[in-house]
């Protein structure tokens, strides 16, 4: 469990700072889903990097619950937010009452994730911000 903590945090250290950009997957930028892909691929977990239709920029106008159908072809169902752990995906609903964004936990409080014009940052699941918003999370049936 050491080796993959200390793997996580070198992980972590990587992305941190790295700026969003719409659709992106690569270190140059980021959208919430990109830094997911990348974080897991890190581990060597190779998750699809979009569902196979182009991003616009409104997607979430066009087709809300395109997000969250996604998640939903990914592991198991979390549930209650206080059940999180380590590389759980958690899932917030920004827009609306639509699922638009997510990140990764890297403990069972902290999480890494990307927002529009931000960088990517740790933050507590616990505040009140995040726990308001939370509407779920995956946990992918891997081995590390």
């Amino acid at each position: 469990m050491i080796k993959l903590e200390w793997k996580i945090e070198e992980i972590v250290d990587k992305l941190l700072g790295i700026p969003y950009k719409h659709n992106g997957r690569s270190e140059k930028g980021l959208d919430c889903w990109g830094l997911v892909y990348i974080f897991f691929k890190e581990l060597g977990v190779y998750l699809p990097s979009g569902d196979g239709y182009e991003i616009s920029d409104d997607w979430y106008r066009i087709v809300p619950e395109r997000y969250l159908n996604a998640l939903k072809t990914l592991g198991e169902e979390v549930g209650n937010i206080n059940n999180l752990q380590l590389l759980d995906i958690p899932y917030f609903r920004l827009y609306k009452n639509y699922v638009t964004h997510t990140g990764v936990m890297i403990n069972n409080t902290y999480f890494i994730h990307v927002l529009i014009d931000k960088e990517v940052r740790v933050d507590n699941i616990n505040r009140r911000f995040w726990k308001r918003n939370y509407a779920g999370a995956r946990r992918l049936n891997i081995e590390l």
